[in-house]
């Protein structure tokens, strides 16, 4: 398991989506890597890369919502500290599925 930095220079969105955070006791990955986007474009991140930080300001430990602000607030040149693992958000994935199934049938 490797940590990597991914520089990405905005335009318009990063291009990706994320799940996770402190409030679902998981931490947060990248669960959607959008086609054409930057990220799809940059070719660096992938769907299961754990983020570690952006811009130098950890993620880890932090809620979704903190995560989702300091990557809407990035503009320019953006750094992502990724740590690839995708075994973590398959099981991740199917925490969240069986919690919206039992949300549903309440």
């Amino acid at each position: 398991m490797s940590v990597q930095v991914e520089p990405l220079t905005l335009s318009k969105g990063l291009g990706f989506n994320v799940m996770g955070g402190k409030e679902q006791n998981s931490p947060i990955y990248i669960s959607r890597i959008i086609p054409g986007g930057v990220a799809d474009r940059h070719g660096g991140l992938k769907r299961g890369d754990q983020l570690l930080s952006v811009n130098g300001v950890s993620v880890e430990g932090e809620n979704h919502e903190k995560a989702v602000e300091l990557l809407k607030q990035a503009v320019g040149s953006v750094k992502l500290v990724v740590r690839y693992t995708p075994k973590v958000l398959e099981e991740m994935e199917l925490r969240f599925d069986k919690q919206r199934t039992t949300r549903r049938r309440q």
